[in-house]
């Protein structure tokens, strides 16, 4: 008898166990970590300029209508003067930036545009008005030198009643010229660069006057 009880003790012993591992609880996994990659910040125009393109792929009805968001590059060089020749006062790297989008004509080389702008520069961590038309519109032939040939180059593709944000390199600003000191400012030296925020107000024999503020009155009325 003695050899089947210890068979039996054994046999408990080893289901007792067993049920001991089966009701102990599994070991602890640590819960896997996902990383994902934060959204790129983009800004405010590039968001605009998304959310516009895709509503004109949803809408071909919309292609043909003007953003309301501002557009923003750098000029290129004209490459020849109105008289055929080489120009060497346009020679590009204007960076411009649209604050206003204008709705009515464009100007042309030789056309007489009537413009606002304040002319600004920094000097030793100073910003400095070098010129401002006070909220008076000023007359000037666009494209043949009369303004800063970086003015002109801004100014292009523009419409009446748009204002641009103009960054213009020292060597289609003055130049080799210095800008003599004048009050409440030194002098600027020469091939200083200068930042120009200006607004074409009317270009005479392409705009009835103020007819390019009709769409924007229009777009108005129907909202």
């Amino acid at each position: 008898m003695a050899p089947r009880s210890t068979s039996r003790v054994l046999l408990a012993t080893a289901a007792g166990g067993m049920m001991l591992f089966a009701c102990r609880p599994s070991a602890f996994t640590e819960p896997s970590v996902v990383q994902r990659q934060l959204p790129e910040a983009v800004s405010r125009s590039a968001a605009l300029r998304r959310l516009w393109l895709g509503a004109a792929a949803a809408s071909p009805s919309l292609v043909g209508a003007a953003p309301s968001f501002g557009l923003s590059g750098v000029t290129a060089p004209w490459g020849t003067d109105p008289n055929g020749g080489e120009d060497t006062l346009h020679t590009g790297g204007v960076e411009w930036e649209d604050v206003k989008v204008g709705t009515g004509s464009t100007p042309k080389i030789g056309d007489l545009v009537a413009i606002q702008f304040t002319c600004t520069a920094n000097i030793r961590e100073r910003e400095l008005t070098i010129d401002d038309t006070n909220g008076k519109a000023r007359d000037y032939r666009f494209g043949v030198g009369q303004m800063l040939a970086g003015m002109d180059e801004g100014l292009l593709g523009m419409r009446t009643g748009g204002q641009r944000r103009l960054k213009i390199p020292g060597k289609l600003a003055f130049g080799s010229k210095a800008v003599p000191a004048g009050t409440g400012r030194p002098s600027i030296p020469a091939y200083t660069p200068v930042e120009v925020l200006v607004s074409l107000d009317f270009i005479p024999g392409s705009d009835e006057v103020y007819s390019f503020g009709k769409a924007d009155e229009e777009l108005i009325d129907r909202s």
